[in-house]
Parts: C-alpha cells; sequence; structure tokens
C-alpha cells in the first residue's frame, strides 16, 4: 500500500494565514489523550486578504480539513473526534468552518528516513508499515512539526469528491504487505 504526507497544495499561495493561533492551541494537545483542553469550537482571526482562497485541506498551522474531507475521514476512522476551527476576515467578510482532526501519533518513520538534526522536518521520509497498522490517516510521531500521513485508498477517496488544495508527497514505504 501507498503512503502520502497530505498537506496544502503549495499553488494556494493566499490560504488563510491564521493570527495568534500558538495563544489558544499548542500542538502537544493535538493527540489523543490530550485533545480535551482544546476547546470543541473556536474562532480565529486571519490575515485580512481579498483575494483569501480557503482549501479543503490546511497543513499550516495545523491540520484542518473542511466538511467534505471531515466526511470521508469519519468513514474510513470512524471514531476520530474533531474540533470545530472557525476562521474569519473580518474586514472582507471571509468566513471558513475548518475541523482539526484529533488523530493517533505513529511512530513509524524508518531509520533511514532523512531528517533535519533538530528533527523538524523530514527531507526523504520512509516509513515502515508493521508499525502503521490498519490506521488510513494519522500524524508522524518523532518529529517536531506535525506531519500528516495518508494511505492511498482515503486519499483516492478524497480525489473522486473533488476536494482542492490537496498536495501530495509519496513516501517510500518498507516492510509493505
Amino acid at each position: 500500500m501507498k503512503y502520502f504526507l497530505l498537506k496544502t497544495d503549495p499553488q494556494y499561495d493566499t490560504y488563510p494565514q491564521i493570527i495568534d493561533w500558538y495563544k489558544k492551541i499548542d500542538h502537544r494537545n493535538i493527540c489523543i489523550g490530550r485533545s480535551h483542553v482544546i476547546d470543541h469550537r473556536q474562532l480565529f482571526f486571519i490575515q485580512e486578504n481579498i483575494n483569501t482562497i480557503f482549501p479543503d485541506i490546511l497543513s499550516i498551522p495545523f491540520f484542518m480539513v473542511t466538511d467534505l474531507p471531515k466526511d470521508v475521514i469519519k468513514m474510513y476512522e470512524p471514531k476520530t473526534v474533531f474540533k470545530e476551527i472557525v476562521l474569519l476576515d473580518s474586514k472582507n467578510a471571509k468566513t471558513c468552518t475548518y475541523h482539526l482532526p484529533i488523530l493517533p501519533h505513529i511512530d513509524c518513520l524508518s531509520p533511514s528516513s532523512e531528517l533535519t538534526i533538530d528533527r523538524s522536518t523530514i527531507l526523504s521520509p520512509v516509513i515502515d508499515t508493521r508499525k502503521v497498522g490498519d490506521q488510513s490517516i494519522f500524524y508522524l510521531s518523532g518529529v517536531k512539526n506535525l506531519y500528516t500521513v495518508a494511505r492511498l485508498d482515503i486519499i483516492e477517496s478524497f480525489l473522486r469528491r473533488g476536494l482542492k488544495g490537496i498536495g501530495l508527497s509519496e513516501m517510500k514505504v518498507i516492510n509493505s504487505e
């Protein structure tokens, strides 16, 4: 099975820029077991920009999805908890509701993966599928930044529904079934 790093398509250069998000959400709490400290619904202001485009997937500052990919994630991982994030540009009257999925963190990077010295950036990801089990979408453990990984079948499901703004980087796989 193939796996991909899932992020915002870099061609979407006018995606929403969230202001002061770090005052409300600590990256360390975006995990099963600590997500209860994140409010169920939050409002974030975004930088004012008449050209802001709201893609279906945002990966900065953390992974968020609109309603359609949320529904797909629920089909594949029905126990997933989501936190609602409303983004607002009050000057330009633009708003969009996103959902922050609380996914498991799985330590499945192979030692042959290349990372920066501080382990914040993955340069060449290699995934050990024996450690993933049957999880279709998850966060990588063992790196400082939040990386989202998705299996080919859920990616295909996203693409069949015409989601916009999906950036994909295929990962090398070892011990594949």
